[in-house]
């Protein structure tokens, strides 16, 4: 699946997503994404999401990337990798490449509201 130039995100959207640590952000995405697949998982506020942070793993296992939270020792936190392969991305390859398994892209707007 080819994805359509005029829905990438540009340089200054990108920016917005890369960093991996908003899980909030995956729950609102792999909700929409995967509706009415096996590993489909809710949609989470701000406040919930690390609750459900083995639901939101199952749910980016089914689509073939691996999640760890990981201590982010200059920010005093956890983040999430993402895994593909064995190899480490960004928060926003672990997107397209779930779109491509799944064979739908979404722009923002289709999950972020």
């Amino acid at each position: 699946m080819k994805l359509k130039d005029e829905n990438k995100l540009t340089d200054g959207e990108l920016e917005q997503v890369v960093g991996g640590n908003n899980m909030e952000q995956d729950s609102k995405f792999l909700n929409v994404l995967l509706r009415g697949r096996p590993g489909h998982c809710g949609r989470w506020g701000s406040f919930t999401v690390a609750d459900h942070w083995w639901e939101l793993h199952d749910a980016w296992r089914s689509v073939g990337v691996d999640t760890q939270q990981e201590y982010d020792g200059y920010f005093g936190g956890y983040e999430v990798a993402y895994y593909i392969d064995g190899k480490r991305v960004r928060q926003f390859d672990a997107w397209i490449h779930a779109e491509k398994v799944v064979g739908k892209h979404l722009k923002h707007s289709d999950w972020d509201w």
